[in-house]
């Protein structure tokens, strides 16, 4: 192996990575020596947020780290698009070694986001946009996890663990605590292959999204980065490299487990709205 790219010669997925976090993620990877895809439903999104992309695209960035990398868009809440964004990956590099499914996030209003007032349309597309996501994708994937030592991450969120004073983003968390459920038993499933599946649960994590969002959302206040035990919030590099951990042999015996990003936050009383 080698030491400075350990994922040479692989072949790795990630979702939601038309920017922000998981454009993090695909850059890590291939920064580790992995053949990336980058799938999201719109691959310019990073445009929206004024992310700074170098080159032009997420796949130019990597193919400028000396990577293979091809854009598939798709909506991964469907089936269908999920298992040709699958076939795609495979149809180019023959083969899944990492799949980090990042698509979704909490993207319906915060203003009726608590448990007693969230509407049916909003549960349904929290529901297909982080549960439906992961699920189609991990199914569409297992087939094509043939080496042993393949890796599974899907990302949940802090929310799992602590609620807002307000208990805002209820639904949210709720289907992303299904996520790490979920993953839990394809570890169970998958294991006797050789392959891990596990969770991350970041915190507030400081994407361009994010803190275009912040005021709308009562994200990034002075109270909030109080809560944090490390004092400041969290950066896509910070989740990226427990991405980097679970992607390659350094958490060769961990499997079903959900590491959590969050600065502490869940070790003190629970944050503002």
């Amino acid at each position: 192996m080698n030491a400075a790219q350990p994922l040479a010669g692989r072949h790795a997925i990630v979702t939601g990575a038309g920017g922000g976090m998981g454009r993090a993620h695909a850059l890590r990877l291939a920064r580790l020596g992995a053949d990336v895809v980058v799938v999201d439903r719109d691959l310019d999104a990073w445009r929206r947020w004024d992310e700074d992309v170098t080159a032009g695209s997420v796949v130019a960035e990597i193919e400028a780290l000396g990577r293979r990398s091809i854009g598939v868009e798709a909506d991964l809440s469907d089936q269908a698009g999920a298992e040709e964004a699958m076939a795609r990956a495979v149809d180019a590099f023959g083969s899944i070694d990492v799949i980090v499914n990042n698509a979704g996030g909490a993207i319906t209003p915060i203003g009726r986001s608590q448990a007693s007032i969230s509407t049916s349309d909003d549960i349904e597309v929290l529901w297909r946009a982080n549960m439906l996501t992961t699920v189609n994708c991990c199914r569409a994937a297992a087939p094509h996890l043939t080496r042993p030592g393949a890796s599974v991450v899907n990302i949940a969120t802090g929310g799992v663990d602590i609620d807002t004073v307000t208990g805002s983003n209820a639904v949210y968390a709720s289907v992303k605590a299904a996520v790490v459920r979920y993953t839990r038993s394809l570890a169970v499933e998958l294991g006797p292959s050789g392959i891990r599946a596990n969770c991350i649960s970041p915190g507030l994590i400081e994407t361009a999204r994010i803190k275009a969002l912040a005021a709308e959302r009562g994200l990034g206040t002075p109270e909030q980065v109080a809560g944090v035990p490390l004092r400041r919030f969290g950066t896509t590099d910070d989740v990226a490299g427990v991405v980097e951990f679970l992607a390659t042999d350094l958490s060769g015996y961990v499997t079903g487990e959900c590491i959590r990003v969050t600065g502490g936050t869940e070790l003190v009383m629970a944050m503002g709205s």
